[in-house]
């Protein structure tokens, strides 16, 4: 009986020992042999993220208008130059810091368009802003009081001057900001940002004007145009994915002008939300695909005077406002030289 009570336990031992081996071994597996998901590889071995959010929207603020956008159009910041399109440091933080204390939340480019397209409601007074044209400003001064207030932005890039010109940004700056998690970039064509002329005595939009040869006196036909714009924001959209990893939809018109033409070709190259320099507020139920901005960066727009502009723009839009068909401005001047027939990208005018 002794006998057959140790072969038991002894039976009950090997057994447990090897469940404990084959329980344990099952667990080495999983941890060492299976090899981790790369996403959740970076996320152990990665050193902490500087990536900051934006700041959550404020309800418990005074309400000067609901289920409205007023998206603001900067150019330049700099503390010596003065242009009409350029503003100093301090100007600008203390633009930002009164729309933070005034209780107008800041929104993100993306969040406005979700708006417009009815998948999502945004909070009470939210404002955009956004930076044309891509100056070394915006990383030097802008960036900064972005990152203290924690408000988003987003930057249309002209990417030929990126890396090649010492007033404007560099792809390293332009990869930081990204990465910050506050900044989105938008296009602004590479290098259509000018004006060709259109007759011998006027110029146009090169994004929407077809070229009139000086020499030939012919015009660039339908084909030709759409093939030139259509090359132009396809090179940006591809700088866009091989400098900061992903194209953009937004665009930003160059002095505000578009056409169905240039439309078409910008959605061929994978833009689908262009902002413009018509003035006005953005509703739910207006084109989601066009917006309206207001000028926030001359250097005679004091705070306070745009805080009234941000107010009067929004109360003054009752509801959705239909988009002109198209916006085209022409520049009258002396008989233009073959030498002129394309001119040098002109910012600062949207």
């Amino acid at each position: 009986m002794k006998a057959a009570v140790k072969i038991l336990l002894g039976l009950t031992l090997l057994l447990t020992g090897v469940g404990i081996t084959v329980y344990w071994g099952h667990l080495l597996e999983n941890k060492v042999s299976k090899p981790i998901p790369i996403a959740r590889a970076k996320e152990a071995t990665a050193p902490t993220s500087l990536a900051l959010s934006p700041a959550p929207p404020r309800f418990d603020v005074p309400v000067h208008y609901r289920d409205k956008v007023v998206v603001l159009m900067f150019h330049n910041i700099d503390p010596t130059y003065q242009g009409r399109g350029t503003i100093t440091p301090e100007t600008f933080e203390a633009d930002v810091k009164a729309l933070v204390e005034k209780g107008y939340n800041v929104i993100t480019a993306e969040q406005l368009v979700s708006f417009l397209e009815g998948k999502t409601r945004v909070p009470p007074n939210a404002v955009v802003i956004t930076f044309d044209d891509g100056y070394k400003g915006t990383y030097l001064y802008a960036f900064p009081v972005l990152k203290k207030y924690r408000v988003p932005a987003t930057v249309f890039l002209i990417g030929s001057l990126i890396n090649h010109h010492p007033n404007f940004l560099t792809w390293e700056e332009v990869r930081e900001m990204a990465q910050s998690g506050l900044v989105t970039f938008g296009g602004h064509t590479y290098d259509l940002h000018k004006g060709v002329p259109i007759d011998p005595y006027t110029t146009s939009p090169a994004t929407v004007a077809r070229i009139y040869d000086l020499r030939t006196g012919k015009s660039e036909t339908a084909e030709a145009y759409h093939a030139r714009v259509l090359e132009d924001s396809q090179k940006e959209q591809e700088l866009f994915r091989q400098e900061i990893g992903k194209t953009s939809p937004f665009f930003a018109y160059p002095y505000g002008a578009y056409t169905p033409e240039l439309d078409r070709a910008l959605k061929e190259a994978g833009y689908s939300c262009f902002f413009t320099t018509l003035h006005g507020a953005n509703c739910y139920g207006q084109d989601p695909h066009h917006i309206f901005r207001i000028n926030a960066g001359a250097p005679w727009i004091t705070p306070e005077k745009l805080l009234q502009e941000i107010r009067a723009t929004a109360l003054g839009t009752p509801g959705p406002r239909k988009f002109p068909p198209d916006f085209i401005p022409k520049w009258t001047q002396k008989p233009i030289k073959s030498s002129q027939s394309h001119h040098q990208p002109k910012v600062g005018r949207g």
